[in-house]
């Protein structure tokens, strides 16, 4: 199957986006979803709620994002590794199965691949603090 990110022929293009929905809808949702984990990350450092409801809510949010990244084509989820920042990148490429890394690596820009291939998996967490405290001068 040919991606709608790579593909030029109009032909091809028309028949693949009737299977799948639009790269472009797929990378709002996946920034809807780290925008919805980062408010909620957020509240962990407000005092009103048990530690078990922030956890639960943290898991919830992650589930979600590898969930949607789970029904993507490898090209699409490239696309989308491609546009976020490096934080959110790698929080993403983190929740990716390993079973895809190999296609979703071919699909990527050299830029991006090296990055993704240098940091590696895992190393999301140690970066996870820093977007969520950033956050805090974005909202």
């Amino acid at each position: 199957m040919q991606s709608v990110a790579r593909v030029r022929d109009p032909k091809i293009m028309a028949e693949t986006e009737e299977i799948r929905p639009s790269v472009h809808d797929s990378l709002q949702q996946v920034t809807e979803l780290l925008r919805k984990h980062r408010q909620n990350l957020l509240r962990e450092y407000e005092p009103a709620r048990p530690q078990e409801v922030e956890e639960l809510l943290h898991k919830q949010d992650l589930a979600a994002l590898q969930t949607k990244l789970e029904g993507l084509h490898p090209a699409d989820v490239a696309y989308i590794l491609e546009t976020l920042p490096l934080e959110e990148r790698l929080i993403v490429w983190d929740l990716v199965r390993a079973e895809r890394d190999g296609e979703i690596l071919l699909e990527v820009a050299d830029a991006v691949r090296e990055t993704l291939m240098t940091l590696g998996k895992g190393t999301a967490g140690q970066n996870h603090n820093a977007w969520v405290l950033g956050a805090k001068h974005t909202f």
